[in-house]
């Protein structure tokens, strides 16, 4: 999908206003090596965030909401998927890569691969778009994740048609 709108803003200077807590990592089902952890996050925050995209989030992302994702085993990767949503909304997710493994870790949206670095911060359509990570190799991968639902024609602004 094309947007509008820069998905990834590089050395996003916002990331040290993040604040989390690496503690209560839940096994993620969803494959080896991965976990997650589920966050408090400053509302603030949480529509600056959505801002830097010029979105409006109009609530909270039930389902997972904030976490914290962390990768952590060689080979680890989030799989291609895409996500739930309600009726008249999209799920997004704004993520910041906090730490990268030497290797991996990137975006994969629709089947093309975005190199990230620490501190990035991309958005996803989570619910439009099919999405995962590439696996890694070297290190951990550990992600801050906003959650958001927004209406469909907020999003419609963002697309180019």
């Amino acid at each position: 999908m094309n947007l509008l709108i820069d998905r990834v803003i590089k050395n996003w200077k916002g990331v040290s206003n993040i604040k989390y807590q690496e503690t209560s990592f839940i096994k993620n089902p969803g494959g080896p090596g991965r976990r997650f952890s589920p966050q408090n996050t400053n509302k603030e925050l949480w529509k600056k965030v959505f801002s830097e995209f010029n979105l409006d989030p109009d609530l909270p992302e039930p389902h997972i909401g904030n976490v914290l994702m962390n990768h952590y085993e060689d080979d680890a990767c989030t799989h291609m998927h895409t996500d739930l949503t309600i009726d008249g909304y999209v799920h997004v997710r704004a993520n910041v890569m906090l730490k990268k493994p030497k290797k991996g870790g990137d975006m994969i949206i629709e089947n093309s691969i975005t190199p990230l670095e620490k501190n990035d911060l991309w958005l996803i359509l989570a619910s439009l778009e099919n999405h995962g990570s590439t696996p890694i190799q070297e290190g951990e991968r550990l992600v801050y994740s906003f959650g958001a639902l927004i209406k469909e024609d907020k999003i419609s602004k963002i697309i180019r048609q």
